[in-house]
């Protein structure tokens, strides 16, 4: 896999409105039917997440995007948020999987939602999971890729966002501590849906030692090429203090569960790279929810970008070859 360009910001806040604090956290969708890339992406009403809500974006090219319309108001929801969308069909429904709280108060939890168009409108239809066991902490969230095990099998992976327990505080470690979990849904109808979560810590063997780019993992996206299965996580090494660096990873492995890594490299390497992904960029890159797209032997790899100077947060854009004669 050679990086062909950096294409930068795709995706940036409005002026006004539920997206002018954020417009990011996004996955991207071919629709065979309208013949449009579509991006489901997360937008703030501010820097400091006072609401969110899930809206969507259009493109012909999947490179010049036009705001279309808010898909999710968390409010109708009962939610103070509703973030990193998941999109996919079974059956002839489309589900949208997200993580969302319903005050600042709660943690982020998983929900699911359903609609028979994939513009919506969309119905809720549960919350699948909440923080349950000693890695999850107290809020969870969530990849921007579905694997289709089969018809009607769906594997998402969800991440903790802060080992800040009491527990984690008094016995350590004492930085954000970030892991990746495995979610497994068997959707029947809207009204039927098994949901297994893997116990324990199924991916923490992924991350590496303290100090280390892979030190902590979250929010990762996946893709598929022949028999070898691909996770890109975000990577932050969070023990080094503020400003964090951090990083875009690639995982191979012959399984979507991720047992038996092959490969554990740096994709994008943040703080290497964070020029030519923000030009006027006046601090460090934080970088989240990578969402790739294949196109014929190329990789679009969408992801959620930040200038810790302003802490706005916006969409950019890498295309990678995937052509092994080249390079």
């Amino acid at each position: 896999m050679r990086l062909k360009l950096h294409k930068g910001i795709i995706l940036d806040v409005s002026k006004e409105g539920f997206d002018a604090g954020a417009a990011t956290f996004g996955t991207v969708v071919y629709d065979g039917e309208r013949k449009e890339y579509l991006l489901f992406y997360t937008g703030a009403s501010d820097v400091r997440w006072s609401e969110a809500s899930i809206g969507l974006a259009v493109s012909n090219d999947g490179l010049n995007f036009k705001k279309k319309m808010l898909v999710i108001n968390s409010r109708d929801f009962g939610l103070r948020e509703a973030v990193t969308p998941v999109v996919f069909q079974v059956k002839g429904y489309f589900y949208i999987v997200f993580a969302g709280r319903r005050s600042f108060n709660t943690g982020r939890r998983l929900f699911i939602a359903y609609s028979d168009d994939i513009l919506g409108s969309y119905k809720f239809i549960k919350q699948l999971i909440k923080p349950k066991y000693f890695w999850e902490g107290s809020s969870i969230d969530l990849g921007q890729s579905a694997v289709k095990l089969s018809e009607d099998e769906i594997l998402v992976y969800y991440s903790n966002v802060s080992n800040k327990l009491l527990w984690n505080i008094i016995f350590g470690p004492r930085y954000w501590l970030r892991r990746i979990g495995i979610l497994r849904l068997k959707i029947h109808s809207p009204n039927n849906i098994e949901v297994h979560r893997f116990e324990r810590n199924p991916l923490k063997h992924l991350n590496g030692s303290k100090g280390s780019w892979n030190e902590s993992l979250f929010c990762p996206g996946y893709f598929r090429l022949g028999d070898k299965h691909y996770l890109l996580p975000a990577a932050s090494t969070y023990s080094v203090g503020f400003p964090y660096r951090q990083y875009i990873g690639l995982v191979e492995d012959s399984s979507p569960y991720f047992q038996k890594p092959t490969k554990v490299n740096i994709l994008i390497d943040g703080p290497r790279e964070k020029k030519d992904i923000i030009p006027n960029i006046k601090s460090e890159i934080a970088l989240d929810t990578p969402c790739p797209v294949m196109r014929d032997y190329e990789l679009w790899l969408y992801y959620a970008v930040m200038d810790r100077a302003d802490s706005v947060w916006k969409m950019a854009l890498s295309i990678y070859s995937l052509k092994e004669d080249e390079g």
